[in-house]
């Protein structure tokens, strides 16, 4: 849309530019080519009469040389002709009256010449004009003249680029000075619904806009974005609220009935007390899936503020509490690596992602990189276990989803949901996918701080050093 109204509003100012310069130019040559006609006539008209008295008196050798030195001075072509049409005297350049029958006729005929049509560019290189030669009503010659239009033309095409040129940067600057603020102007709320629409995409469901600025139009459409976004943060809240009121709500009974099957266990027999130990491995799994989802509940429920976060540093001390349980973990971080996230957010990543590595590819290196991006700053966690196989990949993250050949390993299949909701939250994203050769990667994406703020310009100075 920017482009479209930017190319919309330049041809405006192109069509209001050449409106303008038409008319100017116009004028300019039609003043040019009336001066260059009333010179000659008057030239035409003093020719005239020296032409009569030659013809009166026969002398046409001081004629002839008369129209030699007009044109060796104004380069205009001369011939006179008598009634017959018959040639008297002519300049050297040879002016062929047959040529231009019509003027010669109009001369004979006693009537002047006719003023000429503006000289352009792409006229002709030449202009011939005729005046009548007689006494009283007796018209009994005429003189013609070919008068060059070199200079008025190329004077014309002079003035012509001068304007164009001035045309031209008369646009640019009414283009970069008016038609781009213009444009910024009007498309500053679509602008703001745009950002506040990928802002709501990255999980920010406080995001509003102003809804009294711009067009109707706009306003409207502000209007219907923000009552979308209330009833999108009102759904997802409510979602949230009984997803941990059911957790909550189940917590007590689960407790009382660990408790009860204890006791139970504490008397029987040993073939009793391991059915009942059965029943308590089971509970202890159901207590688990309801803490995690109570867990998942707070994470949805909670606007946790986004703070700038050292990734490398904190991705260093975390790994540190996790080599006893990994014995080949790698670590390859920069000094310092700021994003705009969650406190906990790194916490959260690694103690999920390293907590599966350990289950699924116990034994394997496990690596741990932070990348920095123009952008974006990347957390990667890289296993060289089996995997999983690809047709699961786009189900990794969901909640409660467990791979075929994981059912039996410890966990509730909600570990990566939790990560996903707190990257969503922090305006991240989370990437999930088999890397060559062996093992998974985590790729979990988050946003680096604005521009021109705090946390931004101490990575500036950072790299700098």
């Amino acid at each position: 849309m920017r482009r479209r109204l930017l190319v919309l509003s330049t041809v405006a100012l192109s069509v209001l530019l050449v409106a303008l310069i038409v008319p100017l130019i116009g004028t300019y040559a039609s003043d040019r080519t009336q001066d260059l006609f009333v010179t000659r006539q008057a030239d035409l008209n003093r020719l005239t009469v020296v032409a009569g008295t030659a013809l009166e008196t026969g002398s046409v050798a001081s004629l002839r040389s008369e129209l030699a030195r007009y044109e060796e001075v104004y380069g205009a072509r001369l011939v006179v002709v008598d009634a017959d049409r018959r040639t008297v005297a002519a300049s050297p350049g040879e002016l062929d009256p047959a040529a231009v029958p019509r003027a010669v006729s109009r001369a004979l005929a006693g009537n002047s010449a006719e003023e000429p049509q503006p000289f352009w560019p792409w006229s002709a290189e030449t202009y011939v004009v005729a005046a009548p030669i007689g006494r009283d009503a007796e018209v009994f010659g005429a003189v013609v003249m070919d008068i060059p239009t070199g200079p008025v033309r190329d004077d014309v095409a002079t003035r012509l680029a001068l304007l164009l040129a001035a045309g031209l940067g008369v646009l640019l600057l009414a283009a970069v000075g008016v038609a781009v603020p213009l444009v910024r102007w009007i498309l500053r709320p679509v602008d703001e619904l745009d950002d506040a629409t990928r802002r709501m995409a990255h999980g920010d469901l406080s995001t509003r806009v102003p809804a009294d600025d711009g067009p109707p139009e706009l306003r409207r459409l502000a209007s219907s974005f923000n009552d979308m976004a209330d009833h999108v943060e009102l759904s997802q809240q409510q979602q949230a609220e009984l997803v941990a009121d059911a957790s909550h709500q189940l917590g007590n009974p689960l407790t009382a009935l660990r408790l009860r099957v204890e006791t139970l266990s504490a008397g029987a027999d040993d073939e009793v007390a391991a059915e009942l130990d059965l029943v308590l491995r089971e509970t202890d799994r159901l207590t688990r899936i309801v803490d995690s989802l109570l867990d998942l509940g707070q994470v949805e429920a909670e606007r946790a503020p986004l703070v700038p976060v050292d990734v490398a540093a904190a991705v260093r001390t975390r790994c540190h509490v996790w080599e006893p349980a990994i014995a080949d973990l790698r670590v390859d971080a920069p000094s310092s690596a700021t994003a705009l996230a969650t406190a906990d957010v790194v916490d959260v990543v690694l103690d999920a992602v390293l907590d599966n590595a350990t289950k699924f590819a116990a034994g394997a290196p496990v690596e741990v990189s932070v990348l920095e991006g123009p952008e974006t700053v990347d957390l990667v966690v890289r296993d060289h276990g089996p995997g999983i196989p690809e047709d699961d990949l786009p189900k990794v993250g969901a909640r409660f989803f467990r791979g075929a050949r994981h059912q039996n390993v410890h966990g509730t299949g909600l570990g990566l949901a939790i990560v996903r909701a707190h990257v969503v939250k922090a305006g991240g994203d989370l990437v999930v996918r088999r890397p060559a050769g062996d093992g998974l990667e985590v790729r979990v994406i988050l946003r680096r701080p604005a521009r021109g703020s705090s946390a931004a310009r101490r990575d500036a100075a950072r790299a700098a050093t």
